[in-house]
């Protein structure tokens, strides 16, 4: 049985390829703070990032996020949302 297509994105922390559902998507709003994108809009400029506090730490010492994204780092929400899932 075949399946159909599973989109192949690349962490911003590790730089490892992985299924787009394994990874989180992150967003710039107009007011130029970086948010989670659940929907995975279509026609924004989003990032991938692994729901791992490693890759987070990866992105953020590289500056990853501020510079793919050209926006204001903001990492708060990420991480509240890492431990209201229970990764640490």
């Amino acid at each position: 049985m075949r399946r159909g297509h599973l989109p192949i994105r690349t962490c911003i922390g590790c730089l490892q390829k992985k299924r787009q559902d394994e990874l989180v998507r992150l967003e710039m709003t107009p007011e130029g703070k970086i948010i989670i994108n659940e929907k995975r809009g279509k026609g924004k400029r989003g990032y991938y990032l692994c729901p791992t506090p490693n890759c987070f730490t990866m992105a953020k010492k590289r500056s990853k996020l501020a510079q793919s994204l050209r926006g204001e780092e903001c990492f708060l929400s990420f991480k509240e949302r890492l431990s209201q899932e229970g990764i640490r």
